[in-house]
């Protein structure tokens, strides 16, 4: 199916989809409550600006489900364990930075440019815990 068609089909599905608030006053509330369920959810339009969304209980249900899912971390007793360890790990290897006795120039000298090997994971854990 060619874009302009699908764009077309859009446009018809989003204008079938707005209902002004009279229907509502002339008692048509289980007519449209029916159409939310056959044909999805439905945008309340009320002085030609939109007011709210109407959607079934079902695609709540699954919106409030995709939500909570996303806002909670996994926290079932061996993720927490886990996690509790890890940190221990860390704590146990990740040592006070300590005043530098030498200049930036003399460690230089001393070390020259050679790379440091960096645990990525444990950098990466020690910032997240320390957003908390």
């Amino acid at each position: 199916m060619p874009s302009a068609q699908i764009n077309a089909l859009n446009t018809l599905n989003f204008i079938s989809a707005i209902i002004p608030i009279t229907r509502f006053n002339k008692g048509e509330a289980g007519k449209i409550i029916d159409e939310v369920k056959q044909e999805g959810a439905r945008i309340i339009v009320k002085n030609n600006a939109p007011e709210c969304v109407l959607i079934s209980l079902e695609e709540y249900n699954e919106l409030y489900e995709a939500a909570t899912r996303t806002a909670t971390l996994n926290t079932s007793k061996e993720a927490e364990e886990k996690r509790k360890e890890f940190i221990k790990k860390i704590r146990a290897n990740v040592q006070p930075p300590t005043p530098p006795k030498m200049s930036v120039e003399e460690v230089l000298d001393r070390y020259g440019s050679q790379p440091i090997n960096v645990d990525e994971e444990a950098v990466n854990e020690l910032r997240r815990i320390s957003t908390l």
